[in-house]
Order: structure tokens, then C-alpha cells, then sequence
């Protein structure tokens, strides 16, 4: 009767053991992963191509007439390229594979400004193309930045994390 005890016991603990690394395990992968995606996240943005596209992004007004975007093949490219990014990051973001205020602390002042730029020419392909997807990402992001700004978009970060030590 002890050894069946001893063995049931032993038993139980080999799963309990098990089922903690294995949580420990999956725990860790998702930082792993996270991490990993935000060092790409930062390499896309220390190219040239892609600082090349923000600045020329940046010189259209905000709210800019669509034709200013189709009329320019650099300023065309330019808004197509940074839409794949920020729509490859705004999934990233929903499935939590990088947190929101971290892409707000690394590009949100860009991903919002440029998205106040492209909006009426975002909303004017979706209509030519019949395509209600167009651009959804982007503004998906930029739209949850504006409801939840990371900390130091609000006073910046000087200010919000001026308490911060190594």
C-alpha cells in the first residue's frame, strides 16, 4: 500500500514539475520573441531607405489632398513602403507580439503624423480599390496610440521616466 502512495506521489510531482517547466518554458519563448521582434523593429527603422521615406513622408501637410500623393512617384512609393511597416507592425501589435508602448516609444510620433498625412488618400484607395483593408493596420495603430500613448508621448519621456535607474 506505501509504494503505491510513494508512486502515486512521485508520479504527481514529476507532472507538477512538468507542467511548470513547460509554463516556464513558454513564458520564456515569448520574451525571446518579443525581443527579437523588437531588434527588427529598430533595424527597419536604421535604414536609409526608411528615413529617406519618412522625411519625404513628412513634408506633406497633414490631411494632404490624395493627388499630392499620386501626382509624386517618389511620394507614392515613399507612403507605400512606410504603410507596410506600420501594417506589419499594427498586426505585431494586436497579437501582442510587441507591446504598444513600445512601437509608441520607438515610432509612435511618426506612425501618428504620417497616418494624419495619408488618411484622405488611404480612404480614397480603399473606395477605388474596394478594398475595406487598405491601409486597416496602419490606422488601427495609429488610432491605438491616440487612446493609449506610452507615457513619455504625453510629457515625453525626459519628463515621464526622469526617475529611471540602471
Amino acid at each position: 500500500m506505501q509504494i503505491a502512495t510513494l508512486a502515486n506521489l512521485v508520479s504527481a510531482t514529476t507532472v507538477l514539475v512538468a507542467v511548470v517547466f513547460g509554463s516556464l518554458q513558454v513564458r520564456q519563448m515569448s520574451k525571446t520573441r518579443a525581443l527579437f521582434t523588437s531588434a527588427e523593429l529598430v533595424r527597419t527603422m536604421l535604414t536609409a531607405e526608411f528615413a529617406h521615406n519618412v522625411r519625404i513622408a513628412l513634408t506633406l501637410p497633414d490631411h494632404a489632398d490624395p493627388a499630392l500623393i499620386v501626382q509624386n512617384p517618389e511620394m507614392s512609393a515613399a507612403v507605400l513602403q512606410l504603410g507596410h511597416v506600420f501594417e506589419s507592425i499594427g498586426v505585431l501589435v494586436y497579437y501582442r507580439i510587441l507591446p504598444l508602448h513600445l512601437v509608441d516609444d520607438l515610432m509612435g510620433g511618426y506612425i501618428r503624423q504620417i497616418w494624419r498625412k495619408v488618411r484622405p488618400h488611404t480612404e480614397i484607395k480603399r473606395k477605388e480599390l474596394g478594398i475595406v483593408s487598405y491601409g486597416e493596420w496602419m490606422q488601427w495603430l495609429a488610432e491605438r496610440m491616440d487612446e493609449s500613448p506610452s507615457p513619455g508621448k504625453i510629457e515625453g519621456a525626459h519628463l515621464s521616466h526622469r526617475r529611471w535607474r540602471p
